[in-house]
């Protein structure tokens, strides 16, 4: 299992998320500057991340299954193959052209 800096994991979902640093701090009962702390944390209580958790609404602790991350793995390969037949079909509707009734032409 690869090992994960779960304070950078938070920095990710954080930055995504519509919440500011303040309010965060507000959220889990710490300050700035312990948020900042927490995220250049490599490892994190977990009473603390499951609280970070709730306030983003994203389970970190499926960070560290052995499923998920087989699971992410495996989306991110379907992900790739998906864009390739995805091109793939552009490019033959492209060439062999569509019509109306979602019929390819000859």
């Amino acid at each position: 299992m690869q090992e994960i800096h779960i304070g950078n994991e938070i920095k990710k979902v954080l930055d995504a998320s519509d919440v500011s640093v303040s309010d965060f701090a507000r959220r889990i009962n710490k300050s700035r500057g312990n948020v900042y702390s927490i995220i250049s944390r490599k490892s994190i209580d977990t009473d603390l991340l499951r609280n970070i958790s709730e306030v983003l609404n994203f389970d970190f602790f499926l960070l560290f299954s052995q499923t998920f991350e087989s699971l992410s793995y495996r989306i991110k390969t379907l992900e790739k193959e998906n864009h390739m037949v995805s091109t793939l079909n552009e490019l033959l509707l492209e060439k062999y052209g569509e019509n109306p009734k979602g019929e390819i032409k000859n």
